[in-house]
């Protein structure tokens, strides 16, 4: 592991930070993404067993 790099001017900082900030930001659209596909999977699973269900129901 190498040891980070000091900047060298304000301008270096504020670009460092620039970097983090839109790793991070990149990082939390990429969890959203994942996080819709499950809901979207979850969703349809409900979907599926309400129908299962529902066809348990009419066979009584």
């Amino acid at each position: 592991m190498t040891a980070p790099v000091r900047p060298r001017t304000a301008q270096d900082a504020v670009a460092a930070q620039h970097a983090a900030f839109d790793e991070q930001q990149a990082e939390h659209a990429e969890l959203l993404r994942e996080l819709d596909a499950l809901e979207t999977l979850m969703l349809a699973q409900l979907k599926n067993e309400d129908e299962i269900m529902k066809k348990w129901i009419a066979l009584i």
